[in-house]
C-alpha cells in the first residue's frame, strides 16, 4: 500500500507463479493466495501477467512498464517448476532437492534437446 500511495513507479515486483509450495500445490497449502490478480490491483499496482517462459513476452512486458506512471507495477509469470525437464516439471518433490549426477546428465540432455 506504502508504494501505491508514493506513486512509486520505478517499483517493479516480480511473483513467479508456478503454483506450487514446498509441501504441495497452492491450493493445498495455501488457497488464500489467489487471485492474485485482484489483490494486486487492490493495493493500487499496475497489473501485467505473463508467460514467463516466453522470452518475448518478458521483453514486451518490461517496455510496457516504463510507460506506467504514478503507480508501482507487478509481473505475474506463469511457470512450470523443472520446466524442460521430463522427471521435474510439476513435481514438488524437487523443491530445494539437488539432482544426483545422473539424474543431473539426463536434465542437461532433455534441456538441450529442448533448445534445439
Amino acid at each position: 500500500m506504502t508504494s501505491s500511495k508514493y506513486k512509486l513507479d520505478n517499483l517493479c515486483l516480480i511473483v513467479d507463479n508456478n503454483n506450487l509450495q514446498i509441501d504441495g500445490t497452492v491450493e493445498e497449502v495455501k488457497n488464500s493466495v489467489y487471485p492474485l490478480k485482484d489483490k494486486f490491483k487492490a493495493f493500487g499496482f499496475e497489473v501485467f501477467e505473463i508467460d514467463g517462459h516466453n522470452i518475448d513476452e518478458i521483453i514486451n512486458v518490461f517496455k510496457k512498464i516504463r510507460l506506467v506512471k504514478e503507480k508501482p507495477s507487478v509481473i505475474i509469470a506463469k511457470t512450470i517448476k523443472g520446466k524442460g525437464i521430463s522427471y521435474m516439471e510439476n513435481n514438488v518433490a524437487w523443491h530445494g532437492k539437488a539432482p544426483s549426477e545422473e539424474e543431473f546428465k539426463v536434465a542437461i540432455n532433455e534441456l538441450k534437446e529442448m533448445r534445439d
